[in-house]
């Protein structure tokens, strides 16, 4: 079965799919019918299906259910949108209010519409509301702080993680101190990795597909942006994820296949205290060519 087909009854022979998308369409002449050139190289995106103002062409993975209207009415002014974008803060005190089913279900429907490389749609999500999972979890990420902030304290270990060029002696010796606090603190039952979140939502996705790594941050913040607009609050769980990357306890507590790898973590829940200011960021670097 053709992956794209023209009805040629229907076709206004336009061009339209041809200039939103030449990798899979060519046309001969204006006023003849386009032709499906290049099928094999079709990312299954949908565009000609939307471009096309006859519904001339078929498309296998964008059937006419899946079609649907732009609600122009819905859509935001620019000073809404960045509003809505400088007043995001990274929250990390919540309420004890658990987050409803079908919030957690619009977080990630925002999510799985972000773009991904050739509309690979990679990115796969694991939401954990578990109380104790979501305490394993965290003491598992502070153990192993713990023993990153252990090897570095090994001047050999520090010379050789600062021979990467990423750091300098001071900032590595404040990441011991910070590491430290967060091992100690989990000890004495403070968390300072989830805060006491009640709900993580990981992004993963199979290792060996290419930019899954990007897929699952652009999720993320769509995940972000929609969570904030529904009374969210959240923050990156940076930790966790690289805590995911070098030891496999995590993805073994959350029963993530073996071939999958978790880019990406968001705490979330219902702000305990909310910001009704924000601040200004360092200008952009803009070089102009």
């Amino acid at each position: 079965m053709s992956l794209v087909t023209i009805d040629r009854e229907r076709c206004k022979k336009d061009g339209l799919c041809v200039r939103i998308c030449q990798k899979v369409f060519s046309q001969e002449a204006k006023d003849s019918v386009p032709r499906v050139a290049h099928e094999g190289s079709c990312n299954s995106c949908g565009h000609c299906v939307l471009v096309c103002p006859s519904g001339a062409i078929h498309q296998v993975d964008s059937p006419p259910e899946n079609v649907h209207p732009v609600r122009t009415d819905l859509m935001p002014s620019y000073e809404q949108v960045r509003e809505m974008i400088v007043t995001r803060r990274s929250i990390r005190t919540f309420q004890e209010r658990p987050v409803e089913k079908e919030i957690i279900e619009k977080v990630i429907d925002a999510a799985r519409f972000a773009p991904s490389l050739k509309n690979t749609q990679t990115t796969q999500f694991t939401v954990v509301q578990d109380k104790p999972l979501l305490h394993a979890i965290a003491s598992t990420t502070a153990e192993w702080l713990g023993k990153v902030a252990k090897r570095l304290k090994n001047p050999l270990w520090r010379k050789l993680y600062m021979l990467r060029g990423e750091t300098d002696i001071e900032q590595v010796l404040q990441w011991i101190n910070q590491l430290d606090l967060m091992a100690e603190k989990m000890r004495q039952k403070v968390d300072l990795v989830l805060f006491g979140a009640p709900l993580l939502l990981l992004f993963h996705a199979d290792e060996t597909m290419r930019s899954a790594d990007v897929n699952a941050t652009l999720a993320l913040h769509n995940a972000t942006m929609l969570a904030s607009s529904l009374g969210l609050g959240s923050f990156y769980t940076g930790y966790v994820v690289t805590a995911c990357s070098h030891d496999r306890t995590i993805p073994r507590l959350i029963e993530l296949p073996k071939k999958q790898r978790v880019y990406g973590g968001l705490a979330l829940g219902y702000p305990a205290i909310k910001f009704s200011r924000w601040i200004d960021r360092k200008p952009a670097q803009v070089k102009w060519m």
